[in-house]
């Protein structure tokens, strides 16, 4: 699981699948937009503890593409920071999840300006000295980030489990995926614990490492955690251990040969 340096910084993976991409299967540049904005709003968010909307992103260049299967990594650093204004650049790069060959498909800067701006006069904090690099995440492992918006609750307001459940369960897949470099396939759920609601507006936080590995299976633990942006408060909301099994091209059962 994440250590309290690794979760000091935004982080999130995900895969491409076939809805995202456009006619050339390719991952849809609006979709690539839409992840970035997210990353830049959490940074910002995090840092200053205000609600932040975005004003403006400088030209984004895609540089290389990234396609149905491969997964995508974000990351961001904040490279300057005004009075209610900051600059957040952010990095999307993407993984063959079979070869663990890394490109870089695009960066951009994104001016995020305070929302609370004319009710709050305070200066924004300054940029702070130790950020996280645009380094890769380590294999065998994976972090996946998600805003509950209003789309994504129950009539409570908070996280539906069904929601929950499919992020725990890709960032699972994404792990075991990192570490054998083949094909896998969930065996079994060994349990599945909601410990507390995650609420609207909160970030869930939700990470995943291979624990053990058998002859064709791997163990793979998550942990999700919900996090306010305006308080920083953090609670475990639940874990979940998974089976996952390394499969060859024909879909049957293969020997998992990268070890932890």
């Amino acid at each position: 699981m994440p250590n309290s340096a690794q979760l000091a910084e935004i982080r999130h993976t995900d895969l491409v699948f076939p809805q995202q991409t456009n006619h050339q299967g390719s991952y849809f540049g609006g979709a690539a937009l839409a992840e970035m904005d997210k990353i830049a709003f959490l940074i910002a968010a995090r840092h200053a503890r205000r609600p932040f909307v975005t004003a403006s992103c400088d030209r984004i260049d895609f540089k290389l593409p990234a396609h149905v299967g491969n997964l995508i990594e974000l990351t961001g650093k904040i490279r300057m920071v005004g009075r209610s204004s900051m600059i957040v650049d952010v990095e999307l790069a993407a993984e063959d999840m079979r070869s663990g060959e890394r490109w870089i498909c695009t960066r951009g800067a994104f001016t995020m300006v305070a929302a609370d701006r004319k009710s709050n006069p305070d200066r924004l904090p300054a940029v702070p000295d130790d950020q996280a690099g645009f380094a890769p995440s380590p294999a065998g492992s994976a972090r996946t980030l998600q805003l509950v918006f209003p789309g994504d609750t129950n009539h409570l307001g908070q996280l539906f489990g069904g929601n929950a459940m499919s992020v725990m369960g890709k960032a699972a897949y994404i792990a075991a995926s990192r570490h054998c470099r083949t094909d896998v396939g969930m065996a079994a759920s060994d349990k599945i614990d909601f410990i507390a609601p995650t609420q609207e507006g909160e970030m869930l936080d939700v990470a995943a490492d291979v624990t053990s590995v058998g002859r064709t299976s791997m163990q793979v633990k998550v942990r999700a955690e919900a996090e306010n942006l305006m308080t920083s408060e953090r609670r475990l909301v639940g874990e979940a251990e998974y089976v996952m099994v390394a499969l060859n091209k024909q879909g049957q059962p293969t020997e998992v040969v990268t070890g932890i």
